[in-house]
């Protein structure tokens, strides 16, 4: 049943108290977000969480995003960084699509956390739902509208007939929302792990396109990865793509490690002019995408460039968003030769796989 279809923006009062009322009675709602279409619930209401699980064709006890009005309301159910610095990261990217999974305090129900005990927890942007949490005075879970393993939707027309079915309620909004997920970090005391990029909205296929590769000194993987993805674009391509490689801790001016140069000219690449750099602010802004050699530089380039996260991807999951899970290619640096090939090898795997994604962004 379609309770309400709104002007982006639109927050009505009556609306805000009906959805509140209803969240209070254990009804699973579709309401728009300042990303997706998500499925929201009273995240006290362990009834209400497991309906949510069932419509979303989620099995075992996966715990569901939080949203909150303020950051006080979320003191209250997290334990946050004592370190100011690390705080104020966090502050900082809210109201906004980050999601931030911190440990649970110790009266948090069970049904709301992890097997870490932690909790996802965001304060959304979204005007609607801002009033919502602020009415509610409780956390509301999040997840987006969608069976598990389809893709969220940003158009009302676009919702699963099933799922509407299965719903208390839907809100719509007349224009498309904002188009992905959020990001979602996890706070550890040693810094951030990004276990889920928010990407940029596609932007269609372009003439031309720029990609950097990242690793830390820039003297192993990323200039593998750089010389590999030139060489094959180039042949499939010529002149559509111009890649270029940099380093979060690399010195300028460094040459590829020895046993890499080697390594890569047993098998058809030549990194003897290559030379190190480390990555910058203008590397970043010139870059359509962003691939980061481990799950650590994805977190790396997340904290230094945090205006250009939109187009950041690791390396073995691209084109896809999702992370937890995976690390991507160890730093062979320092071993063995019989290392190297192995890290080599894995790399060429990814490449001959990320070479067709690559084609599909650009007008041949």
């Amino acid at each position: 049943m379609v309770i309400a279809e709104l002007k982006r923006g639109e927050a009505p009062y009556r609306l805000v108290i009906e959805i509140v009322n209803r969240l209070e009675r254990g009804e699973v709602l579709v309401l728009p977000t300042d990303t997706v279409y998500g499925l929201h619930a009273s995240a006290r209401n362990a009834a209400a969480v497991e309906k949510v699980k069932r419509i979303k064709r989620i099995d075992g006890d996966r715990p569901f995003s939080t949203v909150y009005s303020s950051v006080v309301d979320v003191g209250k159910w997290v334990k946050l960084p004592e370190a100011d610095e690390e705080l104020q990261k966090i502050v900082d990217s809210w109201p906004g699509a980050v999601t931030w999974v911190l440990p649970a305090k110790s009266t948090v129900p069970d049904h709301m956390t992890g097997d870490d005990n932690t909790l996802g927890i965001r304060i959304p942007s979204h005007p609607l739902l801002r009033a919502i949490t602020t009415a509610l005075h409780d956390p509301i879970i999040s997840t987006s509208a969608n069976r598990h393993g389809q893709p969220p939707v940003i158009r009302g027309e676009d919702l699963d007939p099933g799922l509407v079915e299965e719903v208390d309620g839907v809100v719509l909004e007349i224009e498309p929302l904002q188009g992905n997920p959020s990001e979602v970090k996890r706070w550890t005391p040693g810094g951030s792990v990004v276990l889920r990029s928010r990407l940029s909205e596609a932007a269609g296929k372009q003439e031309r396109m720029n990609v950097l590769v990242v690793c830390s000194g820039n003297i192993c993987r990323s200039p593998v990865v750089e010389k590999m993805l030139s060489q094959k674009l180039k042949e499939k391509a010529p002149e559509k793509f111009l890649f270029r490689s940099a380093g979060t801790i690399a010195r300028n001016g460094d040459r590829a490690s020895l046993f890499a140069i080697e390594v890569s000219k047993e098998i058809g690449y030549d990194l003897a002019t290559h030379r190190s750099r480390r990555v910058t602010k203008n590397l970043m802004e010139w870059a359509d995408i962003v691939l980061a050699m481990t799950a650590d530089h994805l977190g790396d380039l997340h904290d230094m460039f945090p205006e250009e996260t939109g187009k950041v991807y690791l390396f073995t999951s691209y084109p896809e968003q999702l992370v937890d899970g995976q690390f991507g290619v160890d730093d062979p640096f320092g071993q063995s030769m019989e290392i190297y090939r192995e890290c080599i090898t894995q790399i060429e795997t990814q490449v001959e796989r990320i070479v067709p994604h690559l084609l599909e962004k650009v007008i041949i």
